[in-house]
């Protein structure tokens, strides 16, 4: 589903894509992620396979935020609904550049071209050391689609 299926989705469900800043509020209190015990811990390893195995919304009883928002780190990436300048390489990234080690992907942004849209947390075909509550990617346009990439839909 690309962004724009997303948006359209919120918005049939009368909602819309949560903000940056709504999400990075949600997402308080969930744990930064270590290993994938693959019961309780946040969903961060293709424990089946890839690129189809996320888990059911939930099911991962330790993976939920101070706000009761359940797996916002790793399971599936989300859209958010901003957008930026898109990140044009992020091959410069190492887990000691970030203090929670989460992925970042905001450098090199580009000036022309197709705007990035913003995908938070991470996703389960990731090692466990990029996905977190502070992972970020502007590395995208709004036509990427992909099994490790959903979204959540916020009231107002």
């Amino acid at each position: 589903m690309t962004w724009f299926q997303a948006q359209v989705a919120c918005r049939n469900s009368r909602k819309r894509l949560p903000s940056n800043a709504e999400w990075q509020a949600a997402v308080i209190g969930t744990p930064d992620p270590g290993s994938d015990n693959g019961t309780t811990d946040c969903n961060t390893t293709a424990a089946i396979g890839w690129p189809e195995d996320p888990v059911a919304t939930g099911s991962r009883s330790t993976c939920v935020s101070s706000g009761g928002a359940f797996d916002m780190v790793g399971n599936r990436e989300e859209f958010v609904a901003d957008w930026l300048p898109r990140s044009t390489d992020c091959s410069a990234w190492q887990g000691a550049v970030s203090p929670t080690g989460d992925q970042q992907c905001l450098v090199g942004a580009a000036t022309a071209g197709e705007p990035g849209v913003l995908l938070r947390g991470g996703s389960f075909n990731f090692v466990s050391t990029s996905a977190g509550p502070l992972t970020v990617y502007g590395l995208h346009g709004p036509s990427i689609w992909g099994g490790e990439i959903g979204f959540r839909c916020a009231v107002g």
